[in-house]
């Protein structure tokens, strides 16, 4: 089990001396949501690096951020010949509008396209697969630390578990004699109600049939049992298993609403208001695996 919360850094070097940070953060999505922040000189490494974080993680919003700084004056070429142009023109509009003649140097550095980025001839290759290299080291740690939160929530998964293995078992216990005493307390009411007349027994008899089988939770017990054991088995898995434990959460909700709303007795009652607090806690834990 896995959660999709995690972090990941990876720091170093590019061959052409460019320092490279990449961090990766991760958070619960309902489906895999890459945001990618990376330099347009690095954009045709991004199908890679998405690729990369897709065999990661299946599931989760993911943020990959790729911090790069260039050591000074490395890689950076002076277009002369538009500089030689921008101060041409200046020099010409400056005249008619009776503006200083020339430009400084800093003010022709500023100016677009007179500073640009040196490509190199074989489309930095080496540069490209280093990058590459440092964003998978970035997810390798982002991924272990998945790892670690995926074990902390499998203990909680446990603790809460038990809990509602628990209840389901005092349910179980509540409901025996259940149509037996809906028998007899609506005997007893009809005996009151309607004192000194005659009642057909037959319709009486029928009547307490159909309360005491409305009452019986049997199946939903049943059913329950199946649904934790299938729990079980699921968080023993390997995989993402976070939409099917969302699910099957949901199965056992419905189970334990169904048995509360036919079981009106108070210890009865009580413990289907101890699972549902449970079940509540267990499905805001899910939300965080994959």
């Amino acid at each position: 089990m896995k959660s999709m919360t995690g972090f990941g850094r990876a720091a170093s070097a590019l061959p052409d001396g460019t320092e490279v940070n990449v961090v990766v953060r991760g958070v619960n999505h309902r489906f895999l949501d890459v945001a990618l922040k990376l330099r347009d000189e690095y954009a045709a490494l991004e199908p890679a690096i998405r690729k990369a974080v897709a065999a990661v993680t299946s599931r989760g919003h993911v943020d990959v951020l790729v911090r790069t700084t260039r050591p000074a004056g490395a890689g950076v070429k002076i277009d002369m010949d538009a500089a030689e142009r921008y101060a041409k023109d200046w020099r010409e509009d400056s005249s008619k509008r009776g503006l200083p003649g020339e430009l400084t140097a800093r003010d022709l550095l500023s100016l677009p396209g007179v500073l640009r980025a040196e490509e190199s001839a074989d489309g930095d290759s080496s540069t490209e697969a280093s990058l590459l290299d440092l964003v998978e080291k970035a997810l390798l740690e982002f991924d272990q630390t998945r790892a670690r939160e995926g074990a902390a929530l499998s203990l909680t998964f446990e603790e809460i578990l038990k809990r509602i293995e628990t209840g389901v078992a005092r349910l179980d216990a509540e409901r025996v004699g259940v149509s037996e005493r809906v028998q007899s307390s609506l005997r007893e009411r009809i005996a009151k109600l309607a004192a000194g007349v005659a009642v057909d027994e037959a319709r009486l008899a029928q009547e307490v049939a159909l309360l005491a089988d409305r009452a019986d939770i049997t199946e939903e017990i049943d059913r329950l049992k199946t649904h934790l054991a299938e729990l079980r088995r699921l968080l023993a898995a390997a995989g993402p298993i976070g939409r099917r434990l969302d699910h099957l959460a949901q199965e056992i909700h419905r189970e334990v609403n169904t048995s509360g709303s036919k079981v009106r007795e108070t210890g009865a009652t009580r413990v289907v208001l101890d699972l549902k607090a449970d079940l509540e806690t267990f499905k805001e834990q899910v939300q965080n695996v994959e």
